[in-house]
This record gives structure tokens, sequence and C-alpha cells, in this order.
């Protein structure tokens, strides 16, 4: 399938000539789009370093049942939000997270584009298409940057996904899409504090340890030592793939190459390890009963790994 923009399509010169360069994906990410077409009622699009812990039903029936009836009230009292005083809408089309560790406080944030849950409605493929076609970006990294002029840009994945549907949910389509508690779900267990890279400025002085989620009272759940019991979903970014078996942490993230290491200045090394142990746990099982099934001995085989057993399982 091919993304739903071409490059050369493209009206404004900026994201024309530079779209090509976004992280990670340039205009092919823009497939992600195609989710809202799908068939379902509800879809749910993840990137593919992504693990499910717990059942998002209230999410879904929140989307599915009006705000007014009993099973439409019970899933919206029951949704953790990032700010849970923000009002919800009438009627709930997506669910989403922010990439809030990038964000400078007081700055817009992207929204995380490894993670959706939205309503089937094609029309959004349109309507979006035609605010890529129109291409109205601005570079640089003051703040009327970004898409519309508005403040999003200047941070990764600005030009593709992460900056073109926080600009559409909060600008074209506002008061549709709910910002859920991103230490719950999508969790990457990275601190969301101003005091570390990405995007650290040393002469920002009066910004440092902020919570850079927009939170009015300055209060904001620090995402690396979250329970990992209430964790729903998992986004594995911050504390590495966990096929890489990597098992040693290291401020910035490097010890003798890039990413060797998960990086104790974003995230906390235990508590990534936790979340590595889980999808180890996870992969074991599936192995396991496939095993069971096949009597394959190459999967028995491939768990006879010794390094750091206690994370990687084998």
């Amino acid at each position: 399938v091919d993304a739903p923009v071409k490059p050369s399509q493209i009206r404004g010169e900026y994201l024309r000539k530079n779209i090509h360069k976004e992280w990670c994906c340039g205009s092919d990410e823009f497939i992600k789009l195609f989710a809202y077409s799908l068939p379902e009622a509800i879809t749910v699009h993840v990137d593919v370093d992504f693990a499910f812990y717990q059942p998002m039903d209230d999410l879904y029936d929140a989307i599915l049942y009006d705000a007014n009836t009993v099973e439409g009230r019970l899933a919206r009292s029951r949704i953790q939000m990032e700010r849970p005083h923000d009002p919800l809408p009438a009627k709930i089309d997506a669910f989403v997270t922010r990439d809030w560790p990038q964000v400078i406080p007081g700055r817009k944030a992207m929204f995380q584009a490894g993670f959706l849950v939205a309503r089937h409605d094609p029309s959004i493929v349109e309507q979006v298409k035609d605010v890529i076609l129109e291409g109205n970006f601005t570079g640089g990294y003051q703040r009327e940057n970004g898409w519309g002029s508005a403040g999003y840009g200047g941070y990764v994945g600005a030009m593709a996904m992460q900056g073109l549907m926080a600009y559409f949910y909060d600008i074209v389509r506002p008061n549709t899409a709910v910002e859920v508690n991103q230490c719950r779900y999508n969790h990457m267990g990275m601190d969301i504090r101003y005091r570390h890279a990405p995007n650290f400025q040393k002469k920002k002085k009066a910004l440092h340890g902020k919570c850079r989620n927009d939170s009015p009272d300055d209060v904001c759940e620090d995402c690396m030592v979250t329970d990992v019991d209430k964790i729903f979903n998992v986004h594995y970014t911050q504390c590495r793939k966990p096929w890489n078996c990597i098992g040693q942490g290291h401020p910035g993230g490097r010890k003798v190459k890039p990413a060797d290491s998960i990086d104790t200045n974003a995230g906390n090394f235990d508590h990534c390890m936790k979340l590595i142990r889980k999808w180890h746990d996870t992969r074991a099982d599936f192995e396991k009963q496939l095993y069971d099934i096949t009597k394959d001995r190459s999967i028995l085989e491939g768990q006879s790994g010794s390094y750091k057993t206690e994370y990687f399982v084998g």
C-alpha cells in the first residue's frame, strides 16, 4: 500500500522539500492514516515495538456508547487521563497520548504516533490528506513554527504524524480526542520533568524540574517508577527493544557505542528491566505453548541463552 500523499504533491515549499528528512519515515509514515478507514468500528494502531498487558475495554466502550448511557457513563468514569480535570468531549473519536518527554514546558506537544485508539471514520483520511497537501508548515524552533505556524514543529516527528495529528485534533477537529495518562497507556518509562535531554536547555533555569505536560499545578506522575501492574501497555523505546537484550544502563544511553545502554538520565534502569522481563515472560509463555502444539525442539534450543536470565529468561 502506498502512502496517501507523495512529497511532490505537497504545495507548501518547506514541507515538500524537507518531509523526506523527518524521523522516522518521512512521508511514508502517513500510511498510518489508513487505520481510520479499516472496516471495524474501532481501530487500535500501534508500532511494532509495543506490547499489551491489560485490556482497554473502557476506552472502547467510551467510544461505542453515548455519554448519556449507563455503559457510556461508567466507561468515562474509568478513563485514566493525563490531566484528570480536563473536560471530556460529548463524543469521543479517539484516544491518544502526547510525546511530553520531548517538550520544553510551555510549548506545544506533539502526539506520540506509536499509539492510537480511534473510531472508524474514513473522512479523517481525506481531511488530513488535504492538510498535508496544503503543506502549511513553518520550519525552525520559534513558537510560530510547524503546522499552521501554530507551534506544532521543532521536535522529532513534527513534519510527519507526531506533529500533524496533534495539529489536526487541536485545531482542525478540536474536542474530539482524549489524551490518556502516558504512564498507563503507551508507557515508555521516560522522565516527564524538565531536567535532562531531550531538548533540555541549561539557560532556562526557571523551567528546570517542572512538569512538561501542561499540568496547571505542576503535578505529573513519575512514569519512571509507575507500578508495572498499573500499566495497560508498553511502547519499548526509552527502555530499548527487549529482543536486543540490553542489560546495562548509562547516562546518555551510550557506554561504548550509541544505544548500547538504557539512558539513565531519561529513565530508571530497574523499572526498565521490569518491563523487559515482562516482555520476555510473555515471549517464553508463547514459545512454550507453541512447542506444546508443534513439538519443534528448535524452539527449546532458542531458550538456551545464559545472559542475565533474570531479565531475558534464556
